[in-house]
C-alpha cells in the first residue's frame, strides 16, 4: 500500500509539473490580441476616455432630472424690533418664523428641455464612440510596435544564419587553402564580410531593444516575452469598394455623426428662448407668522413671456445654427479622411503583396544561383568573389522576403481596424 501511494504521488507530481510547464509555455507565447488586451489595461488615454463617457452619462442624467419637480424644505427665522407704541401687532410681529416645503414643477420651457435632453444623449453616444476610436488608435500603435519586434527578431535570426553560412564557407576555404586550391585573399574577403555582417547584427539588436522597449511601455510586459503571430493570412480577393462600404461603422465617423446630431439640437434650445415658460409652484407651511398663520398651503401657476432682450436670443439662434454647420463640416471631413486612410491601407496591403511575390521569386532564383555557384566553385569554374556575391544576394532576398511577410500582416490588421472589423476594439463600459 505504501509503494502504491508513493507511485501515485510521484505520478501526480509529474503530471502537475507537465501541466504547469505547458501553461508557462502558453503564457510566454503571446499573440497580437494578448498584446492589445494588455495595452488596453495600461493605456491612460483609453482610461481618460472612459471617464469622459461616465461624465457625459452623468450630464445626461442631470438633464433628465431637470424634467422632474424640485422639492425643498425651507425655514426662515426673523427677529425684529417692535415698533414703538405697537402692542399685539399681528401683521408684522417681532418674531416671524416660517417653516415650509416648497415644490416647483416645470410645465413648459419652449421645448428647450426636451431638445437639451436629446443633445446630452447624443453627446453621451459620441463619447462612447470616441472611446472606441481611442481604442482603434491604440490598436494602430500597438500592432506597429508588435510587428516591428517580430520583424527585427527575424532580421536578427537571418543575420545569424548568414554569419553561420559565411563561417562555414570560411572553414571550407581554410581546408582548400591547405591543399592549395584557395588563396589567402579569399579567406580575408570572407572574414571581412563576416565582420560587416556582425556589425549589421549589432545594429539590428540595438533597434530590437528599442522596439521591445516600445512594446513593453504599451503593454507592461517583460521586454523578453516571446511573441507568436497567430493572425490568419490576409485576404486579397476583395476590392476597395467592399472596405469603403464599412466607413459608417467606424467609431470616428459615428463620433462625428453623434456630435453633429447633438449640436443640431442647439438650434431649438436657443429658439425656445422666444417662447414662454410655465411653472407650477406650491408651498405647504408648517409654521407661518402673522395673519396667515392658519393658512397651510398655496399653489400658483407662473407664466413668463419674454418680450425684449436686446436681440440676444436671435443672436444665440444664429450662433447655434453656425455651430451645427461646423459639426456637419467636421463629419464630412471625417468621412473623407476615413476614405483616404482605408485606401492607403488597402493600396499598401496589395502593393506589399505584389512586392512579396516578386521577392519570393527573387529568393528562389538567388537560392538556386547560390547552390549552382557553390558547385561550380568546387569544380573550379567560378571565383570565390562570385560565390560571395551569390551568398549576399541569397541572404539579402531572405531578409527582405521575411520583412515583407510581416509588413503584409501589419497592413492587414490595420485595414481590419480601419473598417471596424476588429471586435476587440469595440469596447464598452457599464454605466
Amino acid at each position: 500500500m505504501i509503494r502504491i501511494s508513493r507511485s501515485a504521488l510521484y505520478l501526480l507530481f509529474f503530471l502537475t509539473s507537465i501541466s504547469a510547464f505547458a501553461q508557462m509555455v502558453n503564457r510566454s507565447s503571446l499573440s497580437l490580441k494578448d498584446a492589445y488586451n494588455a495595452a488596453l489595461k495600461k493605456s491612460e488615454t483609453v482610461g481618460i476616455q472612459q471617464e469622459l463617457v461616465i461624465q457625459a452619462n452623468e450630464v445626461e442624467r442631470q438633464a433628465i432630472g431637470a424634467l422632474f419637480p424640485t422639492i425643498n424644505g425651507v425655514g426662515t427665522f426673523l427677529k425684529q424690533e417692535t415698533p414703538s407704541g405697537a402692542t399685539g401687532n399681528t401683521i408684522s410681529p417681532a418674531t416671524q418664523n416660517t417653516v415650509k416645503i416648497t415644490g416647483d414643477q416645470p410645465l413648459f420651457r419652449g421645448f428647450r428641455d426636451f431638445a437639451f435632453l436629446k443633445q446630452k444623449s447624443n453627446l453621451t453616444t459620441a463619447q462612447s464612440y470616441a472611446l472606441q476610436n481611442a481604442a482603434k488608435q491604440l490598436f494602430y500603435d500597438l500592432s506597429a510596435a508588435y510587428y516591428n519586434v517580430l520583424i527585427l527578431k527575424k532580421d536578427e535570426m537571418n543575420y545569424l544564419d548568414e554569419i553561420q553560412v559565411n563561417r562555414n564557407r570560411l572553414k571550407e576555404l581554410q581546408g582548400f587553402l591547405r591543399i592549395g586550391r584557395s588563396r589567402k585573399t579569399e579567406l580575408l574577403i570572407f572574414q571581412s564580410n563576416i565582420s560587416t555582417l556582425e556589425a549589421q547584427l549589432e545594429s539590428t539588436r540595438t533597434q530590437l531593444e528599442s522596439a521591445k522597449e516600445v512594446l513593453s511601455y504599451l503593454t507592461g510586459w517583460d521586454r523578453n516575452v516571446n511573441l507568436e503571430d497567430s493572425e490568419p493570412p490576409p485576404v486579397f480577393n476583395k476590392d476597395v469598394g467592399s472596405f469603403l462600404a464599412q466607413i459608417e461603422k467606424r467609431p470616428d465617423i459615428q463620433t462625428a455623426a453623434a456630435q453633429a446630431k447633438s449640436f443640431e439640437e442647439s438650434i431649438p434650445i436657443a429658439r425656445g428662448g422666444h417662447l414662454p415658460s410655465v411653472d407650477l409652484l406650491g408651498n405647504y407651511y408648517f409654521d407661518r407668522p402673522g395673519i396667515v398663520s392658519n393658512v397651510n398651503w398655496d399653489v400658483q401657476l407662473a407664466v413668463t413671456l419674454p418680450l425684449f432682450q436686446g436681440g440676444v436670443i436671435q443672436s444665440e439662434v444664429r450662433q447655434a445654427a453656425s455651430v451645427s454647420r461646423q459639426y456637419n463640416l467636421l463629419l464630412s471631413q471625417a468621412r473623407r479622411l476615413a476614405e483616404q486612410e482605408i485606401r492607403t491601407f488597402y493600396d499598401s496591403l496589395n502593393g506589399n503583396k505584389r512586392q512579396f511575390d516578386k521577392l519570393t521569386e527573387s529568393f528562389d532564383w538567388s537560392k538556386k544561383n547560390y547552390e549552382a555557384e557553390l558547385k561550380d566553385y568546387r569544380n573550379g569554374l567560378v571565383t570565390n568573389l562570385e560565390v560571395l556575391q551569390a551568398i549576399t544576394t541569397y541572404q539579402g532576398a531572405q531578409r527582405l522576403m521575411d520583412r515583407q511577410h510581416y509588413l503584409i500582416k501589419l497592413d492587414s490588421v490595420k485595414l481590419q481596424a480601419a473598417t471596424a472589423a476588429r471586435p476587440e476594439i469595440n469596447i464598452r463600459i457599464d454605466l
